[in-house]
């Protein structure tokens, strides 16, 4: 995700001052994605469940989120179970980015990022139908600090900020 629109611009802003460690992988000139951003996540306090992935290698971490129902069903559902699943809490704004694939510029879907209080995110997934639609490489940045990632491969990262 890359580009001049003032929602683009916003989300990197934000997401440089609420994950401090992602100073060094985004910026204006070189977009948001999620391999990218996941490198910042590395720097933090990382955890990841590779239990959703339909095809996880041999060592995958198996955290059990699969078990608890996965990425399936209603948006606010599988939300507050990824809530649950890490432990998160969060506090204040939330920028949510969808389909952060990188190279193509803006996602093929063409959504754009969104900044939101964490206390309405189950309703701004609703309306955008992201589990339901499929929508991957989605990452969630809150003004708390935390960070969940959800790469093509239905792998679930997250992280705590260090600095923050």
């Amino acid at each position: 995700m890359q580009g001049n629109d003032p929602e683009f611009l916003e989300a990197v802003r934000l997401a440089r001052k609420f994950f401090p460690e992602s100073k060094g992988y985004i910026s204006d000139q070189t977009g948001m994605d999620w391999d990218s951003f996941l490198g910042a996540m590395l720097a933090a306090e990382y955890q990841a469940d590779h239990s959703c992935d339909s095809f996880p290698a041999p060592s995958s971490p198996d955290l059990g989120l699969a078990n608890k129902g996965g990425l399936s069903g209603d948006e606010a559902e599988v939300y507050q179970r990824l809530l649950e699943h890490t432990g998160f809490s969060p506090q204040g704004r939330a920028v949510i980015v969808f389909d952060a694939i990188g190279l193509t510029g803006w996602s093929l879907e063409e959504c754009l990022p969104i900044v939101c209080l964490s206390s309405t995110m189950p309703e701004r997934l609703r309306d955008q139908n992201c589990f339901e639609q499929g929508h991957r490489d989605m990452i969630f940045i809150y003004e708390s600090g935390e960070a969940i990632l959800i790469d093509h491969d239905d792998r679930v990262h997250w992280a705590k900020s260090r600095i923050r």
